[in-house]
């Protein structure tokens, strides 16, 4: 399968597995991105109230900036989600704001940035895997989000797209 192909998120997880980008239960962004024509990853400290951002750097060349002052599973949430701009919304990037709070946001009712976040947690928690870590641990909040290097918010909200009810998952 082709990079240029990973317009959905059952492309993006069935390359990840297939070029070994999946470890245990977590999806290694950085490769991924790294991997990815025209992309760049940057890490670096960000303006506060800023988790990440994405903007053409060059005709067709762009660049995913992260705000390296963040915890590790908030980064590879916030890589996951401007992937999921480039991959879904790279005709309207200069629409959106340069710089955003990502999963933090009131205005969820927003497609554009619902779409970024679904298809983020999506890839980074594979549904079919995503079950098995809830049976495996009988719920235990902390060490699926563990497991899957993302936040507990993550990981809330990934069960809250499949339906999932109540305190944990």
């Amino acid at each position: 399968m082709s990079l240029d192909a990973l317009d959905t998120t059952e492309r993006v997880i069935a390359y990840c597995r297939q070029n070994n980008l999946i470890e245990g239960a977590q999806t290694d962004i950085e490769e991924l991105i790294r991997r990815t024509p025209n992309l760049e990853l940057v890490k670096k400290p960000l303006r506060d109230g800023i988790d990440a951002y994405i903007r053409e750097i060059e005709p067709q060349k762009y660049e995913i900036g992260v705000n390296s002052k963040h915890s590790l599973t908030r980064q590879r949430f916030s890589m996951a989600h401007e992937f999921a701009h480039f991959q879904l919304h790279r005709k309207n990037l200069k629409e959106l704001e340069e710089g955003e709070r990502i999963l933090h946001r009131s205005d969820e009712r927003n497609l554009i940035e619902w779409q970024a976040n679904s298809f983020a947690a999506e890839i980074l928690m594979p549904e079919d895997q995503f079950r098995e870590e809830i049976e495996r641990t009988r719920g235990n909040i902390s060490e699926i989000a563990e497991r899957f290097g993302v936040s507990e918010l993550a990981l809330r909200y990934r069960a809250k797209n499949l339906g999932m009810r109540g305190h944990g998952v």
